[in-house]
C-alpha cells in the first residue's frame, strides 16, 4: 500500500518537472529560430496541456466524492 501512495505522490512532480523541461528548451529555442512563435506556442502548449490535466484530475476527485456521500446520505 504504501509503494501505492508513493507512486500517486511521486507522478504529478514528474508530469510538473516533465513540463517545465520542456517548455525550458522550446524558450531557449525561440531566443535563436528565425521564427520563434511555433517555439513559443509550444512552450506555452505544453502549459496549458498540464493544467487542464489537473483540471480533470480534480473533477474526477470530485464526481467521486459527491459519489460517496450520496451513498453515505441514502444509509
Amino acid at each position: 500500500m504504501s509503494i501505492h501512495l508513493k507512486h500517486m505522490n511521486m507522478w504529478p512532480t514528474i508530469k510538473f518537472l516533465g513540463t517545465l523541461f520542456i517548455s525550458f528548451i522550446a524558450m531557449i529555442g525561440a531566443l535563436g529560430a528565425e521564427n520563434p512563435f511555433p517555439l513559443f506556442a509550444v512552450a506555452w502548449g505544453i502549459w496549458i496541456i498540464y493544467i487542464l490535466s489537473l483540471r480533470s484530475k480534480r473533477k474526477k476527485e470530485l464526481d467521486k466524492e459527491r459519489l460517496i456521500r450520496e451513498i453515505l446520505d441514502k444509509l
